[in-house]
């Protein structure tokens, strides 16, 4: 093909190839963009039009009777072309990919897979000895697979489509009969004049200065015309509805009526164009639904990684509030990855010690500060007269100050301690704890849902804490320069001095606990609440058992029923549902669910059985939730007891973490590391080159194949031996860049430098070449991903791009860990210099 592309496109050959049988697709800017993200906006154009080009049909023969003499004859498109069995086929496989169209691309792929054929033939010929061993040692060498670069995915979406809802009408007049054959000045001049305040394809809101008298059989028509100048419709509309409510209007003087569209009391041709109209005002007011794919797409990959690492970091998060003058800790954060340093801080009765910090000086000085603060220091846990007790030591000072040292070689140093990393940061908390969907309101019902402000309950907890205090557990960095550490608690006979001792400045209980997982099957939130109802049909057979929902999802129901029955676990049923909305009462009925089966307290799950766009039940459920989501209590193993606080605490910190999280990713062919996450607070400060931010030397690192390779080693290590996780730790020092714009690194183990004596010497030996860092890496293994953060996003993708959406959910899936950096090269070159 390259005879075919311009010679400075040649190198985007398969990219071009790729994306011709997509050149009439309103998508291909967006998938050259796609493929060619690195590429500059002009180039990418560029390749657009040669795309285009090779997409223009052909009409020019394929003859290829002076390559091959066996060729036949084969017409298509009435164009004649001379084929071997070969070009035959290879033809045909083109038209296929090209949706049956002979264009000029197929053209060149036919004759230069000929022409290619025809060399590979000769060689054949000649050399037939030489091409079997060469196809033997071909036939043993593995498939190779271009593994990109890391990429920079961030926890919180930022890609947003903003815009306020248009109020795009039409002009609207009312009639109690037909109002067909009547001239437009006549409607203009009968008609009642109303406004259309809501509209679908089902139901009208519309409303009117006072109240239409004289209405049969509750019908009423609507003429529509002048239409808003954004919708791209001229036609004048003459439907029929049915009235289902009206009533005296609040906010404004007139009357409203809930209308609802009659087909047969609406003209055939006047109901196609309806749908019309309908279709070209949907599309004026939220514009063409290509736009959301690329925010969604971003929105669900953030979801999808912020899950993966919160549920699996090491930090410990403290929201920290001030109160006459003092800090004190409101919420803390617990996830299966910290869960090693929880139990240290948590007592036999399982209270939670770590708030102990904040009554340290030191400490509270530091959440004074309007900037992040870090500070390592020893913790040891102790046990004096029954209790649990907590002492605390600065590194710094056990560096600087012999009567420190001379303290901690006596109560830390064989006792059960920790050395942890205490950083400190200022947070907006409302800002951050709000993540909305990456689409507005207006385009669909679910994104209203999602937009949802943080309810305020959950508001009400966090609004007064603007810092955020973050433990990090960095005690195996001790254990590989110096020595293990016992895991046994010390009984002490007298308290350490006062100025190691921390004493808690609230009662314990106060901080509230937030679990960054739920164990909870239903992947989605459910509620208390009592609605009436009735199974009215079951396998097709007529019944009506009363009785009551125990607790809703917008799914699913735990129903308790008025009589004992017996139901299969599958067995499809209909109910009646009354949903109590404010003022009015609706009911629903043939409502279809399907049995999941009976709890331990005999009452029935249910669980909706259709889809969900069309299932009435679950969106009138949708609709009351999204009204009453501030009074509701909630159920299930949730991670908070205060609904809502878990979303928020966990966007807080997806705002505000200081390591940097990447995944790693293994699929059929290959295993890589495909994308890390910043914030903020996560630079690694000392991971400089020259002026070059530590970001992009993080992601080349990150790309590096001997980094990639160890750390995939040492996941199949944790998954092999059940391990929870594993960390080590890297002297590394960036060189300059190579030809293809990556950082080459003097690279090594801390615990490989250790174990061969040459730690102190190497780490000399690097410094006098620039300024290394140390960082440690953590890894473990992933757990399934969970669509209910980002479930209803998913679903519209899904609509509007059902490929993606499913390439999108497999990329997700085949996570198999995540990894963590967290720069501690300050306290590891001191630890180093300090170490015998």
């Amino acid at each position: 093909m390259n005879s075919a592309i311009s010679p400075h496109l040649q190198r985007f050959q398969k990219q071009i190839l790729s994306l011709v049988p997509y050149a009439s697709n309103d998508r291909l800017e967006y998938l050259v963009q796609k493929l060619l993200p690195e590429e500059s906006p002009g180039r990418q154009l560029a390749v657009k039009n040669e795309i285009k080009k090779l997409a223009q049909q052909a009409t020019k023969s394929i003859d290829l009777r002076l390559i091959f003499t066996d060729c036949e004859v084969i017409k298509h498109n009435k164009v004649t072309h001379y084929l071997d069995s070969a070009g035959k086929e290879f033809f045909n496989k083109k038209l296929l990919e090209y949706q049956n169209i002979y264009t000029i691309a197929v053209y060149h792929e036919v004759f230069e897979d000929a022409q290619e054929r025809a060399i590979n033939k000769n060689k054949n010929d000649t050399e037939s000895s030489k091409n079997n061993e060469s196809s033997e040692n071909s036939e043993s060498k593995f498939s190779e697979f271009k593994i990109d670069k890391t990429q920079p995915k961030p926890l919180v979406n930022k890609n947003r489509i903003i815009n306020e809802l248009k109020q795009l009408n039409s002009s609207c007049k009312v009639f109690i009969n037909p109002i067909m054959g009547m001239s437009p000045q006549g409607k203009r001049e009968v008609g009642i004049t109303a406004s259309i305040e809501k509209m679908n394809n089902r139901k009208v809101v519309i409303r009117t200065s006072n109240e239409i008298e004289n209405i049969k059989s509750q019908k009423i028509y609507l003429w529509l015309y002048d239409h808003h100048k954004e919708i791209d419709f001229t036609e004048e509309l003459e439907l029929g509805f049915e009235i289902i409510d009206s009533q005296k209007s609040s906010l404004k003087n007139g009357f409203e009526y809930l209308l609802k569209y009659s087909s047969p009391l609406t003209d055939k041709q006047m109901r196609v164009l309806f749908g019309y109209y309908l279709r070209k005002k949907n599309l004026a007011i939220i514009g063409p639904t290509a736009q959301f794919i690329t925010p969604l797409f971003d929105s669900i990959t953030s979801k999808g990684y912020e899950q993966l690492y919160l549920n699996k970091t090491h930090d410990i998060p403290l929201l920290c509030y001030k109160k006459n003058n003092e800090w004190h800790a409101k919420v803390a954060m617990k996830t299966s990855g910290n869960d090693e340093l929880w139990k240290f801080f948590s007592d036999e009765q399982e209270n939670f010690h770590l708030p102990v910090l904040l009554g340290h000086k030191d400490i509270q000085h530091a959440l004074n500060e309007q900037k992040n603060v870090d500070k390592y220091a020893f913790l040891l846990k102790s046990i004096y007269k029954g209790t649990f007790t907590y002492s605390l030591i600065w590194y710094d000072e056990f560096v600087n100050d012999s009567s420190v040292k001379t303290a901690f070689n006596h109560y830390f140093k064989n006792s059960l301690f920790r050395v942890v990393k205490i950083s400190s940061s200022f947070i907006n908390p409302e800002e951050d704890a709000y993540v909305p969907s990456a689409l507005p309101c207006h385009v669909h019902p679910k994104m209203a849902v999602l937009n949802r402000a943080t309810p305020k309950s959950a508001l009400d907890m966090i609004s007064d804490c603007d810092h955020m205090l973050t433990v990090s557990d960095i005690t195996s960095l001790y254990e590989t320069i110096y020595q293990p550490i016992r895991d046994d608690v010390t009984e002490l006979a007298s308290l350490l001095p006062e100025r190691y001792q921390l004493s808690a400045i609230d009662v314990l209980s106060e901080t509230e606990i937030v679990t960054a997982e739920n164990d909870d099957s239903r992947n989605e939130d459910r509620f208390v609440l009592s609605f009436n109802m009735a199974i009215t049909r079951s396998n097709n057979v007529v019944t009506h058992i009363l009785g009551k929902t125990k607790n809703i999802s917008i799914q699913g129901l735990l129903v308790n029923l008025a009589q004992e029955t017996k139901f299969k676990g599958g067995e499809e049923i209909e109910i009646e549902l009354l949903v109590p909305f404010t003022g009015q009462e609706r009911t629903l009925t043939k409502q279809k669910y399907v049995v999941l089966g009976y709890d331990s307290h005999g009452a029935v799950r249910l669980l909706m059985n259709a889809i969900e766009s069309k299932h009435l039940a679950g969106r009138a459920i949708r609709k009351y939730l999204y009204q009453h989501i501030d009074n509701l209590e909630t159920c299930g193993k949730r991670g908070s007891r205060i609904y809502g606080l878990q979303k928020a605490m966990r966007n807080i910190y997806a705002h505000n973490h200081f390591s940097i999280p990447f995944y790693l990713k293994a699929t059929k062919h290959q295993q890589y590391i495909n994308a890390a996450s910043f914030s903020g607070n996560s630079a690694l400060k000392h991971l400089v080159y020259k002026n070059n931010n530590s970001e992009e030397i993080i992601l080349n690192l990150l790309s590096n194949k001997k980094f990639r390779d160890s750390c995939l080693s040492i996941i199949a290590a944790i998954a092999y031996q059940k391990l929870t996780a594993r960390a080590f730790y890297i002297l590394v020092l960036p060189k300059d860049k190579n030809e293809s714009e990556e950082y080459s690194f003097w690279y090594r183990d801390l615990s490989v430098l250790k174990k061969s004596s040459q730690l102190k010497e190497y780490t000399n030996k690097v410094s006098n070449l620039g300024q290394p860092a140390i960082l440690k890496v953590e890894l473990k293994k992933s757990n399934k991903v969970r669509n209910m953060y980002y479930r209803d996003e998913i679903s519209y993708l899904r609509s509007l791009d059902k490929d993606l959406a499913h390439d999108l959910e497999i990329q997700l899936e085949n996570t198999i860990g995540i990894g963590e950096v967290t720069d501690l090269t300050d306290i590891a070159i001191q630890m180093i210099r300090n170490a015998k």
